[in-house]
């Protein structure tokens, strides 16, 4: 289906959208199935062929899992999820890095950050979308407040000014504390975001993957093994098989 011109507005104006529902119950216990089972890798043995690029990596608990299960190929061309990735980053886009990603309870929090600079436009030139970098959360888990939610500045991937981010909370968060398992959040990465701590009892588990443009690089650590290719589905394989070997942002800003 088509992005509609709600979304497309939504995603213009805040830089992110939060679909609700996306996923039906039997097909986040499928994945769980999944994550149960991703949870038992031997990262040493994974990373056996990148130990310098291990460094990169978050492994909490396994980063790169497409490598570690091919099965997880599923989430870079998702049925729901595609035609977000088209549109805001043209339909020959690349997979970046990829993560399964706990917040376990006692989690501190992160740091406010982003992965590409802001864009006066908000990364829309001519009426069409040039994000350099869109990342996807696939959320397997209820989250509420205190349980180290998701947080991101709506409309920052257009300031202008800076902010001091050495703090806990930053004027006009928003925070995605209703979230339900089955729901996707897609963001520009030039949002200023963050992690909340994990007060909670209960760990909240993500699958992110992380998309740019045709040209975009790999994230360093992340580049896919030739038995992970030859593993997924041909159109999996595309997205996998990005041109330039690291990642490096795009100048867009004179565009």
């Amino acid at each position: 289906m088509p992005v509609s011109d709600d979304d497309r507005f939504a995603f213009d104006v805040q830089g992110y959208l939060h679909l609700r529902g996306a996923m039906p119950p039997d097909e986040v216990a499928e994945y769980t199935r999944w994550m149960d089972e991703a949870e038992k890798t031997d990262l040493s043995t994974l990373n056996a062929d990148n130990l310098e690029g291990m460094k990169y990596h978050l492994n909490r608990p396994v980063s790169r899992v497409v490598d570690a299960d091919p099965r997880f190929g599923r989430f870079f061309d998702h049925p729901v999820v595609e035609p977000y990735l088209a549109e805001f980053l043209g339909a020959d886009f690349r997979h970046i890095d990829n993560d399964l990603y706990y917040t376990y309870p006692g989690y501190a929090g992160g740091g406010w950050h982003r992965g590409v600079r802001p864009h006066p436009t908000g990364h829309v030139v001519h009426g069409q979308f040039t994000c350099p970098m869109v990342k996807v959360f696939y959320c397997m888990t209820d989250v509420g407040e205190g349980g180290g939610e998701f947080e991101v500045i709506p409309g920052s991937h257009r300031a202008q000014f800076s902010v001091d981010m050495n703090r806990l909370d930053l004027l006009a968060q928003h925070l995605f504390n209703d979230v339900r398992a089955g729901d996707i959040i897609i963001f520009n990465e030039a949002l200023i975001h963050n992690g909340r701590p994990n007060r909670s009892q209960k760990t909240r588990k993500t699958m992110i993957v992380n998309f740019g443009r045709n040209d975009a690089g790999v994230w360093a650590g992340y580049k896919p093994k030739e038995k992970t290719l030859a593993s997924v589905t041909p159109r999996q394989r595309e997205i996998l098989s990005n041109t330039d070997r690291v990642w490096v942002e795009p100048d867009l800003l004179g565009v």
